[in-house]
Parts: C-alpha cells; structure tokens; sequence
C-alpha cells in the first residue's frame, strides 16, 4: 500500500496548528472522558499527538492507512495500551469496543466507503456503544469556503483524497440506523464534534 502521507507526515501537526491553533485538538478531545476501563478503536487518528494528554488511559486498537503516520503514532503514545494496525479496518468476531473515534477521517472517503466503514463498526461495537466524529462541516463565510477549497484541493493533489466535497455525515449516519445525543461547535461551526449511538 502506497503511503501517500509519508511527505506530510513530519509536519503535519505544526502545520495543522499554525492554520487552526488548538481548534481540532479540542474537537478531538472535548468528549473523551471516563476513559480508564474503555476499549477505543481509533480508525485514521494519524499522528495521535494530541491524544498524548491522556494516552495512560487509552487501550484498544489504532488503525491507519499511513506507515509513517502509525509510527508517529506509535512513538507518540507508547505508554498507552493500543495495539497499532496498518490497514483498513474490519471487524473481528472476537473484538468489540465501548467506542469509535473518527476524526477527520471520513471527509476523505466517498459515500459507499462511509456506509461499508460503518457496517464494519456496528459489527464491533457494544450495544452502549458510541461513535465520537470530530470533522469539518459546511465553511461559515467566505474566508472559511476560499480556506476549505484551498485544502480540498491540496490533498487532493498531495495525498490523493477522492473527495471533492464534505460528506452529508448526518444523513449517512442517520440512514444507517445512528442516533445523534451531543454536539459541540469549534471555528463557528465549520468544524463540529458528535457523539452518534445505534
């Protein structure tokens, strides 16, 4: 598998922070809590810098499609009890967690490939279970659409991203049987933070 990430990858974080400060650290961190005694599976969390904080406290499973990312990863959180996975994710039979983070991960994939990830999540999932998405919605004014076009366009060129729009989360999530139950707002609602349960 071609890692088309392995150009980014080295300063991906200091960039990501020098366009949006600590913004989508926060969406990626504001609902996890409780976490001690949890098995999280972490699908696309790239470099895991800003699950350091609390990194003590994560077990489960980490999965990226990116060598250099889950290296990164690796080294990042190496005092954590997560088993590092290069690949797409599929469900195990034996596997299941309490929760599934994905974070700015599924505007990178089409429709169909949401909707098969989600099959592969309610076939691992508890039946308590959650799902935090933490990604960018529709931009909020014109500085934030030039933004987001600039960025669409950058990855789709860098890294090879298929999409050329966001995804309709909401809807997808909703037709495949999720429940949204909380929602926080960062950069004006450009990029937004769910929990979503069956």
């Amino acid at each position: 598998m071609k890692d088309h990430y392995s150009f980014l990858t080295p300063f991906y974080n200091r960039l990501t922070k020098l366009v949006f400060g600590d913004q989508l650290m926060l969406a990626k961190t504001c609902f996890s809590e409780n976490l001690a005694g949890e098995k999280v599976l972490i699908i696309g969390g790239g470099d895991g810098l800003d699950y350091q904080v609390f990194k003590d406290q994560l077990a489960g499973e980490y999965w990226e499609i990116s060598r250099s990312m889950l290296q990164k990863a690796e080294a990042n959180l190496k005092e954590s009890r997560l088993s590092f996975r290069l690949g797409y994710f599929q469900a195990e039979k034996e596997k299941v967690f309490d929760e599934v983070w994905l974070h700015f991960v599924l505007d990178t994939m089409l429709d169909e490939e949401i909707i098969s990830l989600l099959g592969e999540i309610r076939n691992s999932i508890k039946p308590d279970g959650r799902i935090y998405l933490a990604d960018f919605f529709a931009p909020k004014n014109a500085i934030q659409r030039g933004l987001h076009r600039s960025m669409i366009t950058f990855f789709r060129i860098v890294v090879n991203h298929k999409r050329a729009s966001i995804p309709d989360y909401e809807e997808i999530l909703l037709s495949q049987e999720w429940t949204k139950n909380s929602e926080k707002e960062f950069l004006k609602g450009w990029v937004k933070a769910q929990i979503w349960r069956l």
